[in-house]
């Protein structure tokens, strides 16, 4: 970023978080969970999983990625699983020192279910230190997907596609409407965008228009 004035940054940023944070409770998770690469506001917003609230034994749990440091041992040496890595902190106390930093806290994780796997979605930091504790059992919200799935996509993902055509950085109208109609069959929450959020009352450009009614085709 090549903006000379740092003050104006700070102030711009704020600005635009506190209108952020007047969004929906749904958008906010999609938003925050986008911005952290992770896969929570996807499920949380899943119609389609059921959750259940249970008391789930560590060993059972398949270790998901954290940072490229922590990765190393976790998914490079324990192979994802709970039982080597208690392994590993028993007979090299040094790499437990690796996770001092993980802190315990008594709010349940949260698990999704994967073909019977369950695997962390939210939480890992939990489950670390309560491995690294002795700790055998860990408190989890199991997210089960009942039938196919049905994710809800971050409003500016769509509209990113529509502003870098209107900016001109790619003017491949094809390319964009097909993504447009994957995104439309990939989220179920994107024929309501394309209809409503970016309608011509919110997105005056007839051009843009016409490209959302070809994708809007069946």
């Amino acid at each position: 970023m090549n903006f000379p004035d740092k003050t104006y940054l700070e102030n711009l940023l704020r600005n635009l978080r506190a209108r952020a944070e007047s969004r929906a409770e749904d958008e906010l998770l999609l938003m925050y969970s986008g911005a952290l690469l992770n896969w929570v506001g996807d499920f949380l917003t899943d119609e389609g999983v059921v959750w259940e609230k249970r008391e789930l034994v560590l060993d059972d749990l398949y270790l998901t990625g954290t940072g490229p440091e922590w990765n190393k041992i976790i998914i490079d040496r324990c192979e994802r699983s709970p039982e080597k890595l208690r392994e590993l902190f028993t007979k090299e106390p040094e790499t437990a020192e690796v996770f001092k930093e993980a802190t315990s806290d008594p709010a349940p994780i949260l698990v999704r279910v994967d073909e019977g796997i369950l695997k962390v979605l939210d939480g890992m930091e939990r489950v670390i230190a309560a491995i690294r504790d002795g700790k055998t059992t860990i408190e989890a919200y199991v997210g089960t997907l009942s039938g196919k799935p049905k994710p809800h996509c971050e409003p500016h993902v769509v509209y990113d596609l529509l502003r870098a055509y209107q900016r001109g950085a790619n003017r491949d109208r094809e390319g964009l409407i097909t993504a447009l109609k994957f995104l439309r069959g990939a989220y179920t929450n994107v024929d309501g965008l394309l209809r409503d959020r970016f309608s011509k009352s919110w997105l005056p450009d007839d051009e843009i228009q016409e490209i959302i009614r070809e994708a809007l085709k069946n």
